[in-house]
């Protein structure tokens, strides 16, 4: 399981230092899912290899929002005058996101029935 995780947060490192050496305006960890994504793609790395360690990940996925939950509760006094603007921000990503992975999911769909 090691090397399955080394292989998924290598792949985010990545991600990380082209975001960082570009100074793109995508943040690294999108990047690294778009390599991965690129590279189990063109079976580059077997979907059956990385399997297990992403599920355990997934599984785990809450202890990654604990540090940003944090931070934002260390700058409450920050937000409380934008609490509008954030809500209408987090409303319109959000359909935005749903919206595009739909598509995204319908797509993939049409081409793997090709």
């Amino acid at each position: 399981m090691i090397k399955q995780y080394a292989i998924i947060f290598t792949v985010t490192y990545l991600g990380e230092m082209i975001s960082k050496s570009i100074n793109f305006p995508i943040p690294g960890p999108v990047i690294g899912m778009l390599i991965f994504f690129i590279l189990l793609e063109r079976k580059l790395i077997d979907v059956d290899f990385v399997e297990k360690g992403a599920n355990t990940i997934l599984l785990n996925l809450a202890i990654f929002f604990i540090p940003p939950g944090v931070g934002l509760i260390s700058a409450l006094d920050l937000l409380s005058g934008n609490v509008l603007k954030i809500v209408i921000t987090m409303i319109l990503t959000t359909i935005i996101t749903m919206g595009v992975t739909g598509v995204t999911v319908q797509y993939l769909i049409n081409r793997r029935r090709k």
